[in-house]
């Protein structure tokens, strides 16, 4: 049963880690259950989602159903618990935190970099794209400059 399992994974197209899980995962199962029921399979997804993570009972369903379309059990096959995604952004100051921020940069006669988090703010652009906006800015003025001194010379 386990073998053929693994035999059947390595037929496919899945990482040595996701063979790894899936046959772990299938360890798992038979230790605590007897072979395959509905009964069974419900009882192992209980079991999971009080025991782990949602991504990690989403891991081990996906190998057991995995395992249930490579015996033809496919219509057994188990849905996957809800995975709850954060309501906020980490990374993200507050409005005030920003405020404070712009007003001590204009008070300290720090210009250049008040007008930089100002762009980042209204825009929503990340500094990656500042710095490529800068280049962009700087190889246009290059151009006028270029084409300004050619036209000077004639």
């Amino acid at each position: 049963m386990i073998e053929d399992f693994e035999k059947y994974l390595k037929g496919t197209n899945l990482a040595e880690n996701t063979i790894a899980a899936y046959m772990f995962a299938l360890r798992q199962y038979n230790v605590q259950w007897d072979g395959i029921s509905k009964k069974n399979l419900r009882e192992y997804k209980v079991f999971l989602i009080e025991k782990y993570k949602p991504k990690t009972v989403n891991l081990r369903l996906r190998a057991i159903n995995c395992y249930l379309e490579s015996i033809g059990k496919g219509s057994l096959r188990m849905s996957f618990v809800k995975v709850q995604q954060k309501a906020f952004l980490e990374n993200v100051i507050s409005e005030a935190d920003y405020e404070y921020f712009k007003n001590c940069l204009k008070r300290d006669d720090e210009m250049f970099w008040y007008f930089v988090i100002r762009f980042l703010a209204a825009t929503g652009a990340r500094v990656a794209c500042q710095f490529y906006f800068e280049f962009e800015i700087t190889r246009v003025i290059q151009k006028n400059l270029l084409s300004r001194s050619d036209d000077a010379t004639h």
